[in-house]
């Protein structure tokens, strides 16, 4: 074993106590050097020091790899584990005022849309319906629709009261206001992450979700404190609770604002390029979460990308736009 070309220590340290842990990694230091060595671990804490790439393995594929240093490293891979454990199911929802949707009708129905600006035409006969627990993934590059869609369901573009459109049961035009639409609506894109800028702790901007505002201006209920740390538990982020959410790193931010989209439990949530501006490793934690809320089965998702890398295999429903 002086040369290998490759050496393999697949849970070199398996049943090891804590001093005999501690010799093997002083040994396996001093013998590594300028060897390219394959580091198989369960236990992220034990990750050494000389490892400069990680590569993480979920449901019998690698799902994230490249270069990390073993601290940054050792904090990424804890909070995937959490992620993708199974076992730890979305909080529960807190009671709420918001009416009930029927299960039997769908949340979004367009009919024979049309959108025109000046001379060019963004939607000609487009015809879609979102049923309740049925994802979608929406993709296309730049310029091909994909804003103007979510703002015909959003309520935030005229052109969805001329057009045959209902939105959560309301037939838009029909006198709904538009926080009628919204209160059943959990929304995340970069360009709100860029303008949520005040001051506030990480605990702050989850609660902020309950009240739809960017920081909180009132005192928050036990009942939503609790629901702030349970969200904070399910993305590895309790002992940051008290933390700046200004010092957070980027994608941490990211998945800061998801659960705050999420804390009330809407019946559709949109996520418009989640991903947009994170590195490979931060991508992977966006897309872990968003995994989970799949699998919860408590809101339905509308998830908006133009990077083909950010496919989610539990999405079985897309739509592709195209620009003419």
């Amino acid at each position: 074993m002086s040369k290998p070309s490759l050496l393999i220590l697949d849970e070199p340290l398996a049943g090891l106590d804590d001093g005999s842990r501690e010799v093997a990694m002083d040994s396996l230091a001093d013998f590594v050097g300028g060897k390219t060595v394959l580091l198989v671990l369960n236990d992220w804490a034990a990750l050494p020091d000389w490892i400069d790439h990680v590569a993480y393995l979920s449901g019998g594929r690698i799902d994230y790899q490249g270069p990390m240093d073993p601290t940054a490293a050792r904090s990424w891979l804890g909070q995937m584990v959490v992620l993708t454990n199974e076992a730890q199911a979305l909080p529960a929802p807190l009671p709420s005022s918001v009416p009930g949707l029927s299960a039997e009708r769908a949340l979004v129905e367009m009919r024979d849309i049309r959108v025109r600006f000046e001379d060019r035409v963004i939607f000609d006969g487009l015809n879609w319906r979102i049923d309740p627990g049925v994802h979608w993934q929406v993709s296309g590059a730049n310029g091909s629709g994909k804003t103007t869609l979510l703002s015909l369901i959003t309520g935030d573009s005229p052109h969805c009261y001329t057009n045959d459109l209902e939105v959560f049961g309301f037939k838009r035009g029909s006198g709904e206001s538009i926080w009628q639409i919204k209160q059943y609506i959990g929304f995340v894109s970069s360009e709100l992450h860029l303008a949520y800028r005040v001051s506030g702790t990480v605990e702050s901007v989850i609660i902020s979700g309950f009240f739809d505002s960017v920081g909180v201006y009132q005192r928050p209920t036990a009942a939503q404190k609790s629901a702030a740390a349970s969200w904070l538990a399910l993305i590895g982020l309790t002992g940051a609770r008290q933390q700046p959410f200004t010092q957070q790193s980027f994608g941490n931010q990211r998945l800061l604002l998801i659960a705050r989209a999420l804390v009330k439990q809407p019946a559709l949530l949109i996520l418009d390029e989640p991903c947009l501006g994170l590195d490979a490793f931060n991508r992977g934690l966006v897309l872990a979460l968003i995994e989970k809320l799949i699998q919860g089965r408590e809101t339905t998702v509308l998830y908006v990308s133009h990077d083909h890398r950010d496919q989610l295999p539990s999405i079985k429903n897309t739509l592709r736009l195209e620009r003419d």
